[in-house]
């Protein structure tokens, strides 16, 4: 493990030069350009709104501040595996021409996704601001919870990329999953209305832990009496899954890695 990282230092500009033509060709032509990542979660946010506090009525109160806490850390993952998936496949070139460690071709995705997590966590700081929110209160505890998600979204790209190239199936299978893995995380609602026998089983879903953690700093902490944090068991529970997930990654990728130039 340690060789590899003194590899991945040793492309490190590489590495950087990669996620800065991932976050180049996102936005090329784009009137807005990188704006269009932080209006993304404003209008997933503005048709959830107008659909819970409209349409069914939510209860709860500024849910578009509720939502959002939610929103941003499940975007980051889903759009790393989205396009994180065709890493390999759709590099085929560079894999074909050039020895360097496969792993930074879904590394760089993933790192550009965070940088647009990073931006719309900065939106989102502005705009708590504008409501009035404490969010400043928890903040402390945001660089932990953002490492251990880091983990569970690298691990899992690393995942997809490589089972891509020999099952192209997976990435339909991909789109199926990650819908109930959206609705199997209390994003768009209160985990409190669970059944307590189905609470339990949410809880090994690591997003449903993230979402909380996350809602708490930004969300539950500007109603104290609400706020309420998961116990150790399942933080660390949480902590064990995600880095089993990226050890796991890391091992099948660096296992089917040496043939990826033949099926692609």
């Amino acid at each position: 493990m340690i060789n590899y990282f003194k590899e991945l230092y040793k492309y490190r500009e590489l590495l950087w030069n990669l996620t800065k033509k991932e976050l180049k060709v996102r936005y090329r032509g784009s009137i807005l350009g990188i704006f269009w990542s932080l209006l993304n979660p404003v209008i997933m946010t503005l048709v959830y709104s107008f659909v819970f506090s409209i349409v069914l009525k939510s209860d709860i109160k500024d849910f578009p501040i509720f939502l959002l806490s939610g929103l941003i850390p499940w975007n980051f993952l889903v759009s790393s595996l989205n396009v994180g998936i065709d890493s390999i496949v759709g590099n085929s070139h560079l894999i074909n021409k050039i020895k360097f460690p496969r792993e930074i071709l879904p590394l760089s995705i993933t790192f550009s996704n965070f940088i647009n997590f990073l931006l719309e966590l900065v939106a989102f700081f502005i705009f708590l601001i504008f409501m009035g929110y404490k969010f400043y209160k928890l903040l402390y505890l945001l660089p932990l919870i953002i490492l251990i998600q880091v983990f569970l979204v690298v691990g899992a790209t690393l995942l997809v990329s490589s089972i891509n190239v020999y099952f192209r199936d997976i990435k339909h299978l991909l789109n199926i999953f990650m819908v109930l893995w959206f609705f199997a995380t209390p994003i768009i609602y209160d985990i409190g209305i669970v059944p307590g026998k189905f609470r339990y089983l949410m809880i090994v879903n690591p997003m449903t832990v993230f979402t909380i953690l996350y809602r708490n700093i930004f969300y539950y902490v500007n109603f104290p009496e609400s706020l309420s944090f998961p116990s150790l068991r399942t933080l660390l529970l949480c902590l064990s899954l995600s880095v089993a997930i990226l050890l796991f990654g890391y091992y099948l990728f660096n296992k089917l890695s040496p043939r990826f130039a033949e099926e692609i």
